[in-house]
């Protein structure tokens, strides 16, 4: 009796041991791969977009860790200066998790065309640590079908008579190839989709050029039009280049034109829904990947 109850007592502490071996509490949470969400970024109360989204990919994929990163090194420098909020990049988040015992990684980029910084910022940077596996959900525009059910998903949100209203969807443009193709073969499909009616794309910065976008509402004959960001965050092209009081902005530049009866639209392509699933079935595949 008394060896038994040596015998348990010695069970018992092995077992303490180890459960308080160092990795050994966060085994069962890195058994699934964790989930990093890569975003441009924005230093305006748009920022909300980005906790909108992380409540939606929570309810569809439960129990995952979640985690963010930020691309752009200018809105990680200003947000640390002027309000004292860090955000990582993509090395530094992917790095953490590693730490943190993580060895496999779902990274879906918010970007919407597969440009400069999905090339540099997200491909390049997530073989930067040794030794974790990492699947990259791709941006939103990154197939024909992507483009086809992100214009399905936009277009119920437009206004049924789009003769006298026009719709011009502002992006911020690519100073890359890829990204630049991938906007004017949207642009394409919604002539084609849209061949007697006012439907555009434009971009603040690259092609369809704000110039050519501008003259087009103009021959159309349309006396109305609405200004939608096709940007995923609502934030400082939203507020200056597009619905800005500026004379360089959009808002103007169609004033300039004639007295249209002028809407614009003040949230980004993150609290559409038919948007984030498109980002979420992204995620998805990268996730069954891993």
């Amino acid at each position: 009796m008394a060896k038994q109850i040596k015998s348990g007592w010695l069970f018992l502490l092995l077992l303490i041991a180890v459960i308080s071996a160092p990795g050994a509490l966060n085994a069962a949470s890195t058994a699934k791969p964790a989930i990093v969400l890569a975003a441009f970024g924005t230093t305006t109360a748009a920022f909300d977009t980005y906790n909108h989204f992380e409540q939606k990919v929570k309810e569809r994929f439960p129990g995952y860790e979640i985690r963010w990163a930020f691309t752009s090194h200018k809105v990680r420098h200003k947000l640390a200066q002027e309000k004292g909020q860090q955000l990582n990049d993509l090395p530094t988040t992917l790095r953490d998790l590693k730490a943190a015992g993580f060895n496999r990684v779902a990274v879906q980029s918010l970007h919407l065309v597969p440009g400069e910084e999905w090339d540099k910022k997200v491909v390049q940077a997530s073989r930067a640590i040794p030794g974790l596996k990492v699947a990259l959900g791709k941006p939103l525009l990154s197939s024909k079908q992507d483009q086809e059910q992100v214009l399905n998903a936009l277009a119920q949100t437009f206004p049924k008579d789009l003769t006298a209203t026009a719709v011009v969807l502002v992006a911020h443009g690519s100073p890359s190839p890829e990204g630049t193709a991938t906007y004017l073969a949207f642009s394409r499909l919604l002539r084609a989709r849209y061949p007697r009616q006012n439907v555009f794309l434009g971009t603040v910065e690259g092609k369809p050029t704000r110039e050519e976008t501008l003259m087009a509402v103009q021959q159309s004959q349309a006396t109305a039009v609405v200004l939608m960001p096709f940007l995923f965050v609502a934030g400082e092209h939203v507020a200056n280049d597009i619905l800005g009081d500026n004379p360089e902005s959009w808002k103007s530049g169609l004033l300039k034109q004639k007295a249209y009866r002028l809407e614009g639209i003040t949230k980004g392509l993150g609290y559409q829904d038919g948007i984030v699933n498109i980002y979420l079935d992204h995620l998805d595949r990268a996730l069954k990947s891993l």
